[in-house]
């Protein structure tokens, strides 16, 4: 059987001394790895070494001194292009706080990000930086950003830092990496090319201008399901209780406005089943007893099939 093809992304941060190790693990799962640099990775790794483990040219300049672009038009052949299409996986270890806000954005002005964008292969990330840095809104912010992309994050692990810090920063460690690579190459993408609406968390119908019934909804199912499908290939889109919609009937509008579009759904979310007859103005007194009448909600589940009926 063909060796699963590995491309291991390494950027500029002090964690990229852990290349070849890294590199030296995933061989011995019997991945064929093919390692890329950023240009300040260069700082800190030995070119050569990493050639000698994987068999392979190291990759890191967009445009080598030698270019030639009649050559490439000629031969239609590029080379980030070329070793995207070889990848069964891009692993990037570690993922500094710049490479992070590139991939977030899209941006593709190296060897490495310019791969990024021409694979159809999974992206697992693996980030490393000072505590302080990892913690910056900015940061989280890309950090969402490149999980709505589809990308896979392997967070940093807590202890003492190059910096002298200590905290949460510190690169995975390699053999947990390695194993989720391995882990990560068992799931198939059964569900590619397909779009797939997932709703979930609590509703919360309102008793007075204030007050409101609910449940104890979390919505990490939904969140898990999401996941999952665009680990599978899918384009998942989720709709989450408190964000998205707040009573069941907003919930209603939005399926009815999203399933015509959608392949399959996945109803997680935890729809009240009952709603205030009729809803107080104002605030409620609290220093008497306050009857509520509760009616059955229209249920939802009963109503998708209306909307799309191939759902």
């Amino acid at each position: 059987m063909k060796p699963k093809t590995i491309i291991l992304g390494v950027s500029g941060g002090i964690a990229a001394v852990k290349a070849p190790e890294l590199t030296k693990l995933l061989k011995k799962q019997s991945f064929d790895v093919y390692v890329v640099l950023t240009p300040n990775a260069k700082n800190f790794i030995n070119q050569k070494e990493l050639e000698k483990i994987t068999g392979h040219k190291v990759y890191g300049d967009l445009f080598e001194a030698n270019f030639d672009y009649r050559q490439v038009i000629k031969q239609k052949k590029v080379e980030h292009i070329e070793l995207a299409d070889k990848a069964d996986l891009v692993l990037i270890a570690p993922a500094t706080a710049n490479l992070l806000a590139k991939l977030a954005h899209g941006l593709a002005d190296d060897f490495l990000t310019t791969l990024v964008l021409a694979t159809k292969v999974s992206v697992v990330i693996c980030p490393a930086m000072n505590v302080n840095m990892w913690q910056h809104p900015a940061v989280k912010a890309n950090l969402a950003a490149v999980k709505r992309l589809g990308y896979e994050v392997i967070n940093p692990a807590s202890g003492m830092l190059a910096c002298g810090y200590e905290g949460l920063g510190r690169l995975e460690e390699l053999d947990k990496i390695a194993v989720a690579v391995t882990e990560r190459l068992k799931i198939s993408d059964s569900l590619r090319g397909k779009k797939i609406l997932i709703t979930a968390g609590p509703t919360r119908e309102p008793i007075d201008q204030v007050r409101f019934i609910t449940n104890r909804s979390s919505g990490k199912m939904g969140a898990a399901l999401v996941e999952a499908a665009r680990q599978r290939g899918a384009s998942a889109r989720l709709l989450m209780g408190q964000k998205d919609f707040v009573t069941a009937n907003d919930l209603l509008v939005l399926i009815k406005k999203y399933a015509p579009d959608y392949d399959i759904i996945f109803h997680t979310a935890a729809v009240g089943d009952f709603k205030i007859t009729s809803q107080a103005s104002g605030k409620l007194p609290s220093r008497r007893p306050v009857k509520l009448h509760l009616e059955p909600q229209v249920k939802i589940l009963e109503q998708i099939k209306k909307f799309n009926p191939k759902i």
